[in-house]
């Protein structure tokens, strides 16, 4: 009997660690192949370092045309996801990004993303998460409603690109040329 409590045990430890991800699917739209990157930015771009998590598991590869791929992400995740198109730096720089600050998500601070054109626009995209805001940018000139404009640092003022969702597992879907 003591054996079977101790298994019943492991097993509900290990299913909670399972279900303590984030569903991400990455949705290629495009016309031809993309390389969808996952890049972790705490400690980086992002101040968060203390309990943030990593994505160390393997880059999701080229998608083709049409294609889609469901990776798990911490539920504690900081990083950004983009489609390096050549010309992008490790995390994004360059590019047309998506962000995320997962490792928050408590009532007063709910989980974090955003699209992000600040360094330079490369490609629409499209951020839908579960029962929460949509976001989607299709061209250069996105407004501050969407994503951050291409060279504004000033966050569009009051950082109004920026959607929360509350706390617990999101599926998120990133579509690229939505």
């Amino acid at each position: 009997m003591m054996k079977l409590s101790l298994i019943l045990s492991a097993l509900a430890s290990a299913s909670t660690l399972v279900s303590a991800q984030h569903a991400f699917t990455l949705v290629n739209k495009c016309g031809s192949s993309i390389t969808p990157i996952v890049a972790n930015t705490a400690c980086g771009y992002s101040p968060r370092c203390s309990g943030a998590g990593y994505y160390t598991a393997a880059q999701p590869g080229v998608l083709g045309a049409g294609a889609s791929k469901t990776i798990t992400i911490p539920v504690d995740w900081v990083g950004r996801i983009f489609a390096q198109d050549g010309a992008c730096g490790a995390s994004g720089e360059d590019c047309t990004i998506t962000e995320f600050n997962l490792d928050t998500g408590d009532f007063y601070t709910p989980q974090a993303y955003d699209i992000s054109n600040i360094q330079g626009f490369t490609q629409s995209i499209q951020i839908a998460a579960a029962g929460c805001d949509t976001v989607t940018c299709t061209n250069v000139n996105c407004g501050c409603d969407e994503a951050y404009p291409v060279g504004d640092t000033t966050g569009c003022g009051d950082d109004s690109p920026v959607r929360a969702c509350g706390a617990g597992n999101i599926a998120f879907t990133i579509t690229f040329c939505p």
